[in-house]
């Protein structure tokens, strides 16, 4: 998402516009849930908390307003280390 982000803005790293913060924050958060939940990999998961970031960034920058659907994810049997109950999207 915040590389999509930087696309979208035409941002990088020596951006002055403070663009590349605010990616850069965005980027963090996620990563902050991700690190809350814990855990092995599972890039469904961290698919999806991208996105839901991903929904209130676009909404809070852009003023589009992009309406989340809560998730349920379809993979857990096909991943031998799904954190099952600890992951917000099982069941």
């Amino acid at each position: 998402m915040g590389a999509a982000l930087s696309i979208i803005d035409g941002t990088g790293p020596l951006s002055e516009d403070g663009t590349w913060g605010d990616h850069m924050a965005f980027t963090s958060s996620a990563i902050g849930e991700l690190g809350q939940i814990n855990g092995p990999r599972c890039c469904k998961r961290d698919a999806m908390i991208a996105f839901k970031h991903g929904i209130e960034y676009v909404r809070q920058h852009y003023g589009v307003q992009i309406e989340y659907e809560k998730q349920h994810c379809e993979f857990s049997s096909q991943n031998q280390q799904c954190i099952k109950e600890r992951c917000p999207f099982f069941g």
